[in-house]
């Protein structure tokens, strides 16, 4: 995965330390891979099945995995693990179906261990099955030493991999659904026929490591954020009264931050466990596990202080306008709304000053600075109008990256932790030992200064900031729907992440590009622009 998608969730299973020999009798007395009675039927290999859940809990077939191959040639396992938190784009670590084995080109024994199993994994089998042993593990792809094989286009072979991350570290194992839960031949010796979607966002998960199971009955509501999508999110849309359409973007997530501020949840913007049982307790929803019928019209709990938070349902004097794009020379009710929510002078002509005041709020709002006015800036807007003087507790509806979560934390010299790794693993080019020493401190150095921010080598909000605008500089878009036809600054700006000519038309030639884009993504090609495709031009860009 990139620098950008690596991020804070771990799973730790036990490191053996049977030693390898030394690494100039390697070849003869590294271990052959495992082997065992397999059915002559081969598994159906499985089509890319991207991450589309915030289900960060390890996978029984996934842990297995780990474990027989740490075993059987008794290196450890991965310090980054299996899991990773739900904001590190879009990566099946998040929901539990990745591994990372931390085996590096520069230890011989590490990489004839790493170039065996990769080679045992991706090679036919007796009858020319390309791929098999990975097809009986239900592995999707693997990544190693700058190259990536696919089990879903194995005519492909080792193909180059220009990521960010060379993968020269570790190897890693992305699976399907059947080999994150284990259905796969190697474990049940039977070859699968048919490929299982996975489970929707409201379909538990096992968390039980070792022999594989299968899922079993959801006792807890899962945690849920921004890109999560399914029944759970449109269950929890209906309580905070956005609209139950069970895509959970910056509009869900700032009414979510309404409904935490008036119910006394820590307002976080993501659907936790502490919000759910708030939820649960008030009877807006269902206990898990249990049959508990929701009472009808229930009253919310008075909001702690007595101007109400912000919202940004239809209820918002801006709501009419939400689809309309305005910038300089517009006139109208639109733009007298505009002025009154920027505060100045409401004469319904955008004008200089309006422009002005725009492009203020939208840097304030780490949106892009053009001065123009459409989906995400008016969503922004109807963030904040409700707060004339101090800012609330329910902030104005923000995109939550990996960073998101770090922006309040100071790192320095002898700072230690998941925060530097995270840190170290944007920079690039650095050790990601958790440890933040010289190295570190002259390369947040660097980086501030090509930043144009003061190189004090000290990393604070103004770093990771940068970095956020580094890694997700479409980040503003992802709420915003365009296909052919569509006209304006998101188009402009998806124009020139794609490279094509940046006319702010939604052509042929656009809805071309974005489709052989989704093809390279391995998602849906409809040449219609929504967050999964965003996201996917952000990480090509990432990848640039």
């Amino acid at each position: 995965m990139s620098r950008a998608t690596r991020a804070l969730g771990v799973l730790s299973i036990p490191v053996l330390t049977v030693p390898l020999a030394a690494a100039g009798a390697q070849a003869a007395t590294l271990p052959k891979p495992p082997s065992k009675a397999l059915p002559s039927a081969l598994d159906v290999a499985s089509p890319y099945q991207a991450q589309r859940l915030c289900d960060p809990v390890a996978k029984p077939g996934v842990t297995a995995f780990a474990k027989l191959l740490s075993s059987h040639y008794g290196l450890g396992t991965s310090s980054y693990g299996i899991i990773r938190n739900c904001n590190s784009g879009v990566t099946e670590h998040s929901e539990g179906r990745a591994w990372d084995w931390m085996l590096s080109v520069d230890k011989p024994n590490e990489k004839a261990v790493a170039d065996s199993v990769t080679a045992w994994l991706s090679a036919p089998d007796a009858q020319g099955r390309p791929g098999a042993m990975a097809r009986r593990f239900g592995i999707m792809y693997i990544i190693w030493n700058k190259k990536m094989w696919r089990a879903y286009d194995p005519g492909r072979g080792w193909a180059p991999y220009t990521g960010s991350a060379p993968h020269t570290d570790h190897i890693h194992f992305s699976f399907s659904w059947d080999g994150a839960y284990g259905r796969t031949s190697w474990w049940t010796g039977k070859a699968l026929s048919t490929v299982s979607p996975g489970p929707s966002a409201s379909t538990p998960t096992s968390t039980t490591p070792g022999v594989p199971t299968t899922p079993a009955t959801p006792t807890s509501y899962p945690t849920l954020a921004q890109g999560s999508t399914g029944p759970d999110v449109a269950l929890a849309q209906k309580v905070i009264g956005a609209t139950p359409d069970g895509v959970f973007g910056p509009r869900t997530a700032a009414a979510l931050r309404t409904w935490q501020s008036a119910h006394s949840v820590k307002v976080t913007g993501v659907l936790d466990a502490a919000t759910w049982a708030r939820m649960v307790a008030l009877r807006l929803v269902p206990a898990r596990g249990t049959a508990v019928t929701p009472a009808p019209a229930p009253v919310p709990e008075p909001a702690p202080a007595p101007t109400p938070a912000p919202s940004t349902s239809t209820a918002s004097p801006l709501a009419p306008y939400a689809r309309t794009t305005l910038r300089r020379g517009s006139t109208g009710a639109a733009v007298v709304a505009l002025q009154k929510a920027l505060k100045v002078t409401a004469d319904g002509a955008f004008g200089p000053q309006t422009e002005s005041a725009v492009k203020a709020f939208q840097t304030r709002r780490s949106l892009p600075d053009n001065g123009v006015v459409g989906p995400s800036t008016w969503a922004a807007l109807m963030g904040s109008t409700a707060a004339p003087t101090a800012p609330s507790r329910s902030t104005p509806a923000r995109v939550t990256t990996a960073y998101t979560p770090l922006m309040s934390t100071v790192l320095r010299t002898g700072a230690k932790g998941a925060a530097v790794k995270t840190l170290q693993r944007a920079l690039g080019g650095l050790a990601v030992d958790g440890s933040y020493g010289a190295r570190t401190a002259s390369a947040v150095g660097a980086f501030q200064k090509a930043h144009g921010l003061k190189a004090t080598g000290v990393t604070n909000a103004h770093v990771w900031a940068a970095l956020e605008n580094r890694d997700y500089p479409l980040r503003a878009y992802y709420s915003t729907v365009l296909r052919q036809g569509s006209r304006g600054a998101a188009v402009t700006a998806l124009q020139k992440a794609l490279r094509i000519t940046a006319d702010g038309d939604f052509g042929r030639a656009t809805a071309g590009a974005v489709k052989a884009l989704q093809g390279r993504a391995k998602i849906a090609r409809t040449g219609t622009v929504a967050t999964v495709t965003w996201k996917a031009v952000e990480a090509e860009l990432r990848h640039r």
